[in-house]
């Protein structure tokens, strides 16, 4: 299902709801994450556009934005 960009900065609108959001979709413990993981620390350093750009071309999939983290080039 698309979704526009108007709807991504409505779901996500700061680098912080895209951390809980994130996080919460995680299959990590919560014990286990006292702190932001490798993958946050990258989306952190990203243009947060790019962020909400992949999040509207995956249709809000978390999962395939975590992907899109992982191997962009920062």
């Amino acid at each position: 299902m698309a979704i526009t960009i108007e709807e991504a900065k409505y779901d996500i609108p700061d680098f912080d709801r895209f951390r809980e959001e994130f996080c919460r979709v995680c299959t990590a413990n919560d014990w286990y994450c006292p702190s932001d993981c490798d993958v946050l620390e990258k989306a952190r350093k990203l243009d947060y556009d790019r962020i909400l750009k992949a999040y509207t071309r995956n249709g809000g999939d978390l999962n395939k934005v975590c992907r899109y983290i992982k191997r962009t080039k920062i």
